[in-house]
């Protein structure tokens, strides 16, 4: 009940961006100072500074902890404070009044880190608040962050506040990311780059949502969101070389390369230690913060030169590059000096910066896809062009045998049924011989043009090669098909097609039978057929027997 209350008054709050935290009300009911013990029934109570790690001896794990209260604002009655890698106990007076975690060694990582919202029961006099603390790491004893007593909806501005800069963006990087993987599955370029780009963003994405802490409302597995925030900073500087490391000429290539090693490096130490118990994740961290500074400056360098050679993707990578650098370091300074008391990584801004590199790799890729589709248009209608002559014969302008055995082919299959024409100009061996071959080419030429005018609509003609031609008549009966050859005769021995001299040309007609005909036999008894026509005299028409 108390998870939905907060989200409630999470929703609340952010719609109106509450600027200003609300003032803490610990002094009216905290009263004295720290005190610890190792035991919970030995030893005297011994005064400590909040905040600061218990001074024990050895390895020691537990410690116990009590403050004064007194009940001097009844609406303060919320607790508020964070953990990391320790498990907590708390009681009012005797009564034990909260618990989490397992008081024993979490292998490998720890009990992780997380807050916690303690409700305090009603009491009307002064009584000690006693924590029992098993920690990690003997370090870890007697921390905790931004510990405060306040009302419910108070503390819910804090824990909620502190979450606006990742709010505003998370969905941002989450939007990035689903449009680029949208640009990656139409994209065929660039495949490795697109792949990083992608991966930098999904990381950005995660690590933001695991520095919020709505997600432990969401989803509460501290451990695991406590090593996706510490590891997730080692990760980004390295992903995000790569995709420079992408962009850049091979003479560039190297030292880029150099500079991801060197972070993998950090990052294989910070896990390690961290697995063993050395918080590795916040040792490391100076290390990581001092690469940075050297190593990005070198990276920018890298960029400035490449883009000064006309590499135009680097000059739009460069700012989310820059700027993500800068924003590492601040968080480095922020997180050593700690300008307030609650810490905000301020590197999830830098995910606005890659709105002007999505926008240009998506603007690369349209004009990309628009070369590819003028080309496939271009190519599509030199194809076009391609099939048209090979199907074309030069000289006349027909259609050429070539197309004519594709055509009939199709024909039979359809199980359609047709007639064929073959027409032979007769004497043409020796009009070529009389009057050259340039004037047997334009007899031909005006022999085509005669017999299109003379065809009916349906009809097709071919040249069959030299002076012979065809042509098909759809749905005819050889009657129908010789009636036509004879008009065709007549046309041409009207026709001027040579000056002084009567062109006439023979016609062999033949009837396609059906299924039980084949393509040879018609073409058999259409040769046969014109074979009598010239052995009958010539300018006739003869159809098959």
């Amino acid at each position: 009940m108390k998870r939905i209350v907060l989200f409630v008054l999470s929703l609340f709050l952010l719609s109106f961006f509450v600027p200003v935290l609300p003032p803490v009300c610990q002094a009216a009911v905290f009263d004295g100072a720290w005190q610890y013990r190792l035991r919970p029934d030995a030893g005297e109570w011994t005064n400590y500074i909040e905040n600061t790690p218990v001074p024990v001896q050895g390895d020691e794990h537990e410690v116990w902890l009590r403050i004064l209260i007194k009940p001097g604002t009844p609406q303060a009655d919320t607790l508020l404070f964070t953990t990391k890698g320790q498990a907590v106990q708390i009681f009012l007076g005797d009564r034990e009044i909260y618990r989490d975690g397992e008081f024993a060694p979490q292998r490998p990582w720890g009990h992780g880190h997380k807050w916690h919202l303690v409700t305090l029961p009603a009491f009307a006099e002064d009584t000690y608040m006693t924590m029992h603390i098993y920690a990690d790491t003997p370090r870890q004893l007697g921390i905790f962050g931004r510990l405060t007593l306040d009302g419910l909806y108070d503390q819910a501005q804090r824990i909620f506040l502190t979450d606006l800069l990742y709010i505003i963006t998370l969905p941002v990087a989450v939007l990035l990311g689903l449009i680029f993987l949208m640009y990656v599955m139409n994209s065929q370029r660039h495949k490795r780059l697109n792949i990083y780009v992608l991966s930098l963003l999904l990381l950005m994405a995660v690590w933001t949502f695991s520095l919020t802490n709505v997600k432990q409302m969401v989803c509460n597995y501290p451990v695991f969101w406590g090593f996706v925030s510490g590891f997730g900073c080692y990760l980004l500087p390295p992903v995000a070389n790569a995709v420079v490391m992408e962009m850049v000429s091979r003479d560039y290539r190297r030292i880029i390369w150099r500079t991801i090693q060197v972070y993998g490096c950090i990052a294989v130490l910070a896990l390690v230690t961290e697995a063993f118990g050395y918080e590795g994740f916040i040792g490391c961290r100076q290390l990581l913060y001092a690469a940075l500074l050297l190593l990005q400056t070198i990276v920018g360098w890298v960029m400035w030169q490449a883009a000064q050679k006309g590499n135009v993707y680097l000059k739009y990578i460069m700012i989310p590059m820059v700027v993500m650098g800068v924003l590492g370091i601040a968080d480095g300074i922020l997180f050593y000096r700690h300008f307030w008391k609650w810490h905000v990584y301020l590197l999830p801004l830098s995910i606005y910066t890659f709105v002007v590199f999505l926008v240009c790799m998506v603007r690369d890729q349209v004009m990309y896809e628009r070369s590819l589709a003028a080309q496939a248009d271009g190519l599509q209608e030199e194809i076009a062009v391609a099939l048209q002559r090979a199907e074309q014969d030069e000289l006349t302008g027909c259609r050429n045998r070539g197309a004519f055995e594709g055509f009939i082919q199709q024909e039979i299959a359809a199980g359609r049924s047709f007639a064929l024409i073959m027409l032979d100009i007769d004497f043409f061996k020796k009009i070529n011989d009389t009057y050259g071959h340039d004037c047997g080419d334009t007899v031909l030429v005006k022999f085509c043009r005669t017999i299109e005018t003379v065809l009916p609509q349906g009809c097709e003609f071919f040249r069959w090669g030299g002076e012979e031609f065809v042509v098909y008549c759809p749905d005819g009966s050889k009657e129908e098909a010789a009636a036509l050859a004879g008009k065709i005769c007549r046309h041409v021995a009207a026709a001027e097609l040579l000056a002084g001299k009567t062109i006439t040309v023979s016609a062999g007609v033949a009837q396609w039978h059906g299924r039980a005909d084949t393509q040879a036999g018609i073409f058999r008894r259409m040769d046969d057929a014109l074979y009598s026509a010239k052995c009958g005299g010539r300018n006739q028409v003869v159809t098959e027997s």
